[in-house]
């Protein structure tokens, strides 16, 4: 008799039940469960009371206030306000922030970049709708020629990278110098990057295939960098738009 297991899977739009058999092959079956308030219009006052305490906390976290931006700051493909602030707060204090020698040049991904910061207070929050995502500050050393592998592949108009150390000229839509710190890129060197693990691990093709002659990875994540350097600009009493690091 083939051995059966039984699956119950729970999820938001119903519930479905899967059965495996020994050769191999799955079955599905699910029925359609509504969870608006005609599945339980009655309300556990114990969970509403939770929730609101939790929430009135999480309210209060994302409200504070942690700087000031005098200008909306936008984020544009291949150079913006924002993604210079970014990848340059990121080069000049990322590597302290996690026990690193400095590093030769920073990259982040336009898409990890998800809006605007607009002009006025900046809270918490702002930070949290900026860069929402749990990625960690990695270091990588890479020689020259597998980071010019990589910067090949960037388009004007498709692929791009916000970076801060590293200047690219372009021809013909496509790279044709690449400088870093202000020295023309050489094969032979190796170079200290610092960017996320979404990126180093391959994310949005930017360094995906790239060989790696070292990795350093932290416990930091970005989001909570950027809200201590956000906080420590204030501190200076400067604005965060004007905070962009020569």
């Amino acid at each position: 008799m083939k051995r059966i297991v039984c699956l119950f899977l729970t999820i938001v739009l119903g519930i479905t039940f899967a059965s495996y058999a020994q050769n191999h092959s799955y079955k599905y079956k699910y029925r359609m469960v509504r969870l608006d308030s005609t599945y339980d219009a009655k309300l556990d006052p114990g969970l509403v009371k939770y929730l609101e305490r939790h929430k009135s906390r999480l309210d209060k976290k994302m409200n504070e206030v942690i700087g000031h931006c005098d200008v909306t700051m936008n984020v544009a493909s291949p150079k913006s306000p924002l993604s210079d602030l970014l990848t340059g707060l990121l080069l000049k204090d990322g590597p302290s922030a996690i026990k690193q020698e400095a590093c030769d040049l920073s990259i982040l991904n336009f898409g990890g970049i998800r809006t605007n910061l607009q002009a006025g207070d900046v809270t918490v929050g702002d930070i949290f709708k900026v860069s929402p995502f749990d990625n960690y500050l990695v270091v990588i050393t890479v020689k020259g020629s597998e980071l010019r592998k990589a910067v090949n592949r960037f388009r004007l108009d498709a692929l791009a990278a916000a970076s801060a150390g590293m200047e690219v000229s372009y021809k013909n839509n496509v790279p044709d110098r690449i400088m870093i710190q202000g020295k023309e890129l050489q094969d032979d060197a190796l170079y200290r990057l610092i960017t996320l693990n979404f990126i180093a691990e391959g994310g949005d093709n930017i360094l995906d295939g790239i060989k790696y002659e070292n990795t350093e990875y932290s416990m930091l994540i970005f989001r909570d960098f950027l809200i201590d350097e956000v906080k420590k600009i204030s501190k200076s009493g400067m604005s965060v738009s004007d905070a962009i690091p020569k």
